[in-house]
């Protein structure tokens, strides 16, 4: 049909715009049609169609007769006008739907409280008739005709439009219902792909890193980061989207927030939104975001960690339902890593003194052959033998002696360097890589120093020392323990208290 076939108000000419709405494909492209068809089955100068988004109205449609007019700068403080309206008078001054008419300067008017006279006047307004959109008691949002004329509309256009409308809002739901069916849908499927992702990561820094990206595409979010708990304090973690590039300070900025309430900071329990405080943050803003979502990651141990969301939109009920559903898995995947690495630790940990046992000296000590390979270094292995260990378990009792063991293994790990590596490798024998280290002069005052600080007098005990040089002496592990284990027992055997570099010193 042409536009000159709306020029009347009739039933046929209702149900042939319904008919033309239901053809299209989109929400949006539906509205336009009723926008356009507006203006001449109602008279109309313009047109619009707002719904509501979260908190707000946003003009989806709009069409006018002119192409001198143009509805746009109505657009932001209409709606403005629309959210407050509704909050406040919209629910008691009409019925669900009623339309409403204002005669702008016209005396006994409805008076338009929420936009000036100036504004409708500046527009080239006179009459307005504003009808709400209502399905099962929900406000889906308003329809709008604006006239350059005063008393344009009349009881006739009110009546169909009065027609129209629940009609016209069953069509917004109606789509609207689809389109969240079919978001819903992406979204389980997305998370179904990204859990299988998250549970396949190997270490905390990628499974924050996997979800940073996931998060941007489930949720269509474009920024955030993850504030995840150590063991002495919270540390932000993995910032993606637009904070990856966005160097503005703020982390400083998330940091004083943190330590708003206190010292130490208490994780949210619950999903919480916040208003940005852009306090401290110079004007005009860098950022372009208002809003923040923090939701908390959730392990059998409790809040573990926080997800930070940065938005400039309210978060939808689905997308909350999505994020819940997201964390949930996250908080899964997290843990799992964890308990992954306490395994390690324990399986390689020597319970009683809690240094490396001799799994995992040996999982160090083949690290360190290759690293020191690359770089052409060479280090020392030293194994330690305590003397009269035997005599102390025997006299005053093994509880005396995991003391000892204990003391020693402490003083051995504050002795030596960071890179250096301290194990426990058998009852009382310990082993010690001293790093890019040769035999010499410095070796020898270093290794004497090492066997001063194990205070072992305290304990009625003695040391002696066996040791082998990487890659000089051997360059297979096998090869060089071996060797270091035969030093250390022929000095044994010549007296106990020895340190032993070589066969030639026996």
């Amino acid at each position: 049909m042409s536009l000159d076939d709306y020029a009347l108000i009739t039933p046929e000419n209702i149900l042939n715009l319904l008919r033309e709405m239901n053809l299209t494909n989109e929400m949006e492209q539906g509205l336009r049609v009723l926008s356009e068809r507006s203006l001449h089955l109602f008279d109309a100068s313009m047109a619009g169609i707002w719904l509501k988004r979260g908190d707000k109205f946003e003009l989806l449609a709009a069409s006018a007769q002119s192409e001198v007019q143009d509805i746009g700068p109505i657009q932001s403080r209409f709606a403005d006008g629309l959210q407050t309206y509704w909050a406040t008078e919209g629910k008691t001054r009409c019925s669900m739907e009623k339309a409403v008419i204002y005669e702008v300067g016209m005396q006994g008017s409805n008076s338009t409280t929420w936009l000036t006279l100036d504004d409708w006047i500046d527009f080239n307004v006179r009459s307005i008739l504003c009808i709400p959109l209502y399905h099962f008691g929900q406000v889906l949002g308003t329809f709008a005709l604006f006239s350059a004329q005063h008393q344009a509309f009349g009881t006739e256009i009110v009546y169909w439009l009065e027609q129209l409308v629940p009609l016209l809002s069953a069509f917004v739901y109606e789509h609207q219902m689809r389109l969240a069916a079919i978001e819903r849908e992406q979204s389980l499927t997305l998370l179904l792909r990204g859990t299988e992702i998250l549970v396949q990561a190997d270490s905390v820094e990628q499974l924050l890193t996997e979800a940073g990206e996931m998060a941007m595409e489930i949720l269509y979010l474009e920024a955030g980061f993850f504030l995840l708990q150590t063991e002495e304090t919270w540390q932000i973690r993995a910032p993606f989207g637009r904070l990856r590039q966005n160097d503005i300070g703020w982390q400083s900025w998330v940091a004083s927030q943190m330590t708003k309430e206190g010292p130490e900071y208490v994780p949210h329990a619950t999903p919480t939104l916040h208003i940005l405080d852009l306090e401290g943050i110079q004007a005009p803003s860098p950022w372009p975001w208002r809003r923040i979502l923090i939701q908390p990651i959730w392990t059998h141990q409790g809040v573990a960690g926080e997800l930070w969301l940065l938005d400039s939109k309210e978060p939808s009920e689905q997308l909350r339902e999505t994020l819940t559903a997201f964390v949930r898995g996250l908080g899964v995947a997290l843990e799992t890593i964890r308990q992954r690495y306490e395994l390690e630790r324990l399986a390689t940990t020597d319970r009683l003194t809690g240094i490396l046992n001799r799994q995992g000296f040996d999982q160090r000590i083949i690290e360190e052959m290759a690293r020191s390979s690359r770089r052409q270094t060479t280090f020392l292995l030293l194994i330690l033998d305590l003397d009269r260990f035997k005599q102390l378990n025997d006299t005053q009792g093994h509880p005396a002696g995991d003391r000892a063991l204990r003391a020693i293994a402490q003083n051995l790990r504050v002795a030596v360097r960071g890179q250096d590596i301290v194990a426990r490798t058998g009852g009382d024998e310990f082993s010690v890589i001293l790093t890019e280290l040769t035999k010499g002069s410095i070796a020898e005052r270093i290794i004497e120093r090492l066997k001063t600080h194990m205070h072992l007098e305290e304990y009625g005990l003695g040391v002696s020392i066996g040791v082998s040089e990487y890659p000089t002496e051997a360059e297979d592990f096998e090869g060089l323990y071996r060797l270091a284990d035969q030093r250390l027992y022929q000095g044994k055997n010549e007296g106990k208290g020895k340190i032993i570099f070589g066969f030639d010193e026996l």
